[in-house]
């Protein structure tokens, strides 16, 4: 898919994948296509492979191409599929060049956290990258690894550059690149479910969700009150569906992707277990999401 194909599609609910493993400690082939599938069927904008709640920090390069296959091969097209990529410039070039022969739409490029890198170095990083595939690749900025408007404005100018996601929660920033780029990136709120409201207020025209991969109905239900401006809704959704949740999620270190793929297992999706250095969700947590699934009424006592 070329880039400005990707810009067009890069709207609604963009959905990140968790990577499933087994109790063994192997990659789930069969369940992450099940689950690419399941999602590409349930209504998702997009499906990310290999993001944060793809602990692609845990693949090996082995299964980390793996993944990426098995997720452009289970989408048979049916909606975009972007492959995180991660690591120094050397080996992100590898995985990309990697996705792009095996079919992914873009390349979602993630921060660098244990290197601060100057803003030179990381406007090299994309450009490698644009160079090596050719595929849209969208700016990724967190509250550790925040990308300033400065260096979004000059990434803006490599021409692959399709999108900015915003995961460091300041919108002050955000408005700012929305007036000050407008339509020349997608604007893509990457906090969530959560901030919808303040995020499509700001310009968002898309938002990402782990939530999604256990309850699309929610995810959807949200993006469709939010797109149309119903924000009575859109707080009720909010305040009544999300809140408990995100409750969960925040309540450890790590517990962002234990508790969506607990949410998946208890629900008979493909979620598996998480990986060293996460742990899996504790039983009083479990319990509790246990109870919340079943008020929300996503599980049956």
């Amino acid at each position: 898919m070329n880039p400005h194909t990707l810009k067009e599609r890069l709207r609604g609910v963009l959905a990140f994948t968790p990577t499933p493993f087994t109790q063994d400690d192997r990659l789930d082939a069969d369940g992450l296509a099940a689950h690419v599938d399941y999602l590409a069927r349930r209504g998702a904008g997009a499906i990310v492979v290999c993001g944060g709640t793809g602990e692609f920090f845990s693949l090996d390069l082995d299964e980390y191409r793996a993944a990426i296959r098995i997720a452009a091969e289970a989408a048979r097209g049916q909606v975009p599929v972007l492959a995180g990529i991660g690591h120094a410039t050397r080996t992100a070039c590898q995985l990309a060049e990697y996705a792009a022969a095996v079919g992914v739409a873009g390349l979602l490029i993630h921060p660098q956290y244990f290197v601060e890198a100057p803003d030179d170095g990381l406007v090299l990083h994309y450009q490698t990258l644009a160079r090596a595939t050719g595929l849209g690749l969208i700016v990724f900025s967190t509250k550790h690894a925040p990308v300033t408007p400065d260096l979004v404005k000059r990434l803006a100018e490599i021409e692959q550059v399709v999108a900015f996601k915003d995961e460091s929660g300041d919108l002050a920033v955000f408005r700012e690149l929305v007036r000050g780029l407008g339509s020349r990136l997608v604007w893509i709120n990457g906090m969530g479910e959560l901030y919808a409201g303040p995020y499509f207020t700001a310009g968002a025209q898309a938002f990402t969700s782990g939530i999604v991969n256990f309850a699309p109905q929610i995810t959807l239900s949200v993006w469709r009150a939010g797109v149309a401006g119903r924000a009575d809704e859109l707080r009720d959704l909010i305040e009544h569906k999300v809140k408990p949740l995100a409750a969960l999620r925040e309540r450890k270190r790590g517990y962002a992707i234990a508790v969506v793929k607990e949410a998946m297992n208890l629900l008979g999706l493909p979620g598996g277990t998480v990986r060293p250095p996460l742990v899996p969700v504790a039983r009083e947590d479990r319990d509790e999401l246990r109870r919340v699934l079943i008020r929300l009424e996503l599980l049956q006592e």
